[in-house]
């Protein structure tokens, strides 16, 4: 029985195999954490005199991911002294950027992913960002209503440019979009804009900015068709600050403990769904002041009730010196 050439076969497949598996790159679909939080960091000046604050309050939020903006101007060592220290608690950090013109000027773009570059070659393995957020937001330009797609055609070209710069660092690259971009389409492309964007990005948050959990699972219904579709997953994005537009697009009125009844509401309805990646609160210092908020309102309300006790207890003992008196 030739039972040698069979076995040399089998282990010349067996070893293709683990060659091949290391050679392409692993699945950047993005993590599906249903029980976990994402949280935007807009201020990276904190980095400098409230970094342990930041870090403390992403620990007792069970927050998995910050998006850390970037600014130039900033030492390059602030980020890498606080990165290190996040991942020492297991807590990736995403290098966060974007604003409106970015749609139309390839400089910003540019800008963004040279400082990027230079910052991933010089820092250590722990100090180094996890991946790439983009928060571009076009609509804002006076262009998206006098010729949307002229403006939808050059920020494809800008997120083109984008994620071939994630792709040459390595990493995976996240956008957020608003929850109705599924009512457009990118120009001389078949689908919904929101499809588009979410089959190009690694993954997306969706800013499904309502404030019930019904409310927001009917808002972003359909990107989480879409993104179940292309197999990739989807965050949903909630609001904690005021908003100037209405009321029902942040929890800033209704407090933290409603915050997280909602959420847990949500996340019974969404769990069983594979698109669904978790939740991402906006922003980091919305979020920290509406849970402080509502900390010195609970204080407020049990010292109240400490002095009303306080004040009953003496009356109590007013009441009754008379009493003993007669008895004597």
């Amino acid at each position: 029985m030739p039972t040698r050439p069979m076995f040399t076969r089998c282990l010349f497949l067996c070893l293709l195999f683990v060659w091949t598996a290391g050679a392409f790159p692993p699945d950047r679909a993005g993590a599906r954490e249903a029980d976990k939080f994402s949280t935007w960091v807009w201020n990276p000046w904190l980095l400098r005199n409230s970094s342990d604050d930041l870090l403390r309050f992403a620990a007792s939020n069970k927050v998995a991911t910050l998006y850390l903006q970037i600014d130039a101007d900033m030492d390059a060592a602030d980020y890498a002294a606080f990165i290190r220290r996040a991942s020492a608690q297991n807590i990736r950090v995403y290098a966060l950027d974007g604003a409106p013109r970015w749609a139309l000027d390839r400089s910003l773009t540019d800008a963004f992913l040279n400082w990027l570059s230079d910052y991933q070659a010089s820092a250590d393995a722990d100090q180094r960002f996890a991946g790439i957020h983009i928060d571009t937001e076009p609509y804002l330009l006076p262009e998206w209503n006098r010729d949307r797609d002229a403006l939808l055609i050059s920020w494809k070209s800008r997120i083109e440019a984008l994620l071939a710069g994630a792709k040459r660092l390595g990493l995976p690259a996240e956008a957020d979009i608003p929850f109705w971009f599924d009512e457009h389409a990118m120009p001389g492309q078949a689908g919904t804009l929101s499809a588009w964007l979410i089959g190009r990005f690694d993954s997306v948050t969706i800013m499904a900015y309502r404030d019930s959990a019904d409310r927001i699972a009917d808002v972003a219904k359909n990107e989480l068709a879409e993104a179940a579709k292309a197999g990739k997953t989807l965050r949903i994005g909630v609001e904690t600050n005021p908003s100037s537009e209405t009321p029902q697009v942040t929890f800033y009125e209704e407090g933290s403990s409603y915050l997280n009844a909602q959420l847990d509401a949500l996340r019974g309805k969404l769990g069983a769904n594979a698109a669904f990646g978790g939740f991402a609160v906006h922003d980091y210092e919305g979020w920290k002041k509406l849970q402080e908020k509502e900390a010195a309102s609970a204080a407020r309300i049990a010292q109240q009730k400490k002095k009303s006790l306080k004040a009953a207890a003496g009356k109590s003992s007013e009441a009754a010196a008379p009493a003993a008196s007669r008895k004597k």
